[in-house]
């Protein structure tokens, strides 16, 4: 097959950036941390290298067979990859909140909730796409809005509550995600010009497989450079993350958290002292009238 040279240069940086990266995450540190993003990757580059070789490779039957093989490879690649991306984004989430385990456990069940309605809503895209070809399509296109919606809340969560938790822009949790986060602003673009059949010019193309590229350099730039000493996360015992932590410790558990009693409403003591006065006034007339 024949490419445009631009393409063949992005296709073969793809190659060597997945290789790479998955390198780069097979250290002992970053597998025991990352072990779904780490099965991504492995399968993001055995993918990459299938499709080099059937692109450039020696042509061993028609490019019509090769075609179908391209389009096989790639589609079920793209499922295989969007439910470990979801499995991913776990992984980072369990680091970056590793110092309040209790919410690591109730975030851990969310995403388990999260993975169940995924399936449901695109099960019930099923109900109105005939059998084929279009079919794998359309389910990794609506499993991938799924996943690309998760990504894009766990990188705006971890921007919001960084310092809170004891991030720097230069932890690892933080840069993967920020990894996941571009990734899904391509990935969104691309389902949705598939599914408005949207043309895809060689420029629009090219731009979505260069923000690939960008998310590979980024993991491949946090995975390789030291990750700065975390700071040490120290909270006030009745902060709210504190004892949002404590009851996310005990769901579950037979163990009792204490609640501290609800103040009254300022409103509500206004209004008791008005009331108060009130009465006083009343018995205070009547006496000086008998």
């Amino acid at each position: 097959m024949h490419l445009p040279f631009t393409q063949s240069v992005n296709v073969n940086l793809d190659v060597l950036l997945s290789i790479a990266v998955t390198a780069a995450f097979c250290r002992p540190s970053l597998r025991k941390k990352y072990p779904w993003m780490l099965s991504y990757l492995s399968v993001r580059a055995i993918t990459a290298v299938i499709i080099d070789f059937l692109l450039y490779g020696p042509l061993l039957a028609s490019e019509s067979t090769y075609t179908k093989i391209h389009f096989l490879v790639y589609w079920v690649s793209f499922l295989t990859t969007s439910v470990l991306l979801f499995l991913g984004c776990m992984d980072v989430y369990r680091q970056a909140m590793a110092p309040l385990p209790g919410l690591v456990r109730m975030g851990t069940t969310v995403f388990r909730w999260a993975a169940i309605a995924s399936v449901l809503v695109t099960a019930t895209t099923l109900t109105s796409i005939t059998p084929g070809p279009g079919m794998l399509v359309n389910i990794c296109i609506q499993l991938m809005r799924c996943v690309g919606t998760a990504e894009l809340c766990l990188l705006a969560f971890l921007l919001l509550s960084m310092k809170a938790i004891g991030l720097s822009p230069r932890s690892r949790p933080f840069g993967i995600a920020l990894g996941l986060g571009v990734m899904a602003t391509s990935d969104c673009g691309q389902s949705i010009a598939t599914v408005f059949q949207l043309p895809l010019n060689p420029g629009v193309q090219f731009f979505f497989e260069v923000i690939y590229l960008v998310s590979l350099a980024v993991w491949f730039a946090y995975a390789v450079l030291p990750e700065p000493a975390r700071k040490a996360m120290t909270v006030r015992a009745d902060s709210t993350i504190y004892k949002w932590d404590q009851i996310a410790s005990a769901l579950g558990h037979k163990a009792q958290v204490a609640l501290p009693s609800t103040a009254p409403s300022f409103f509500l003591v206004d209004v008791e002292k008005v009331v108060e006065r009130a009465f006083i006034r009343t018995l205070k007339g009547k006496e000086s009238e008998s």
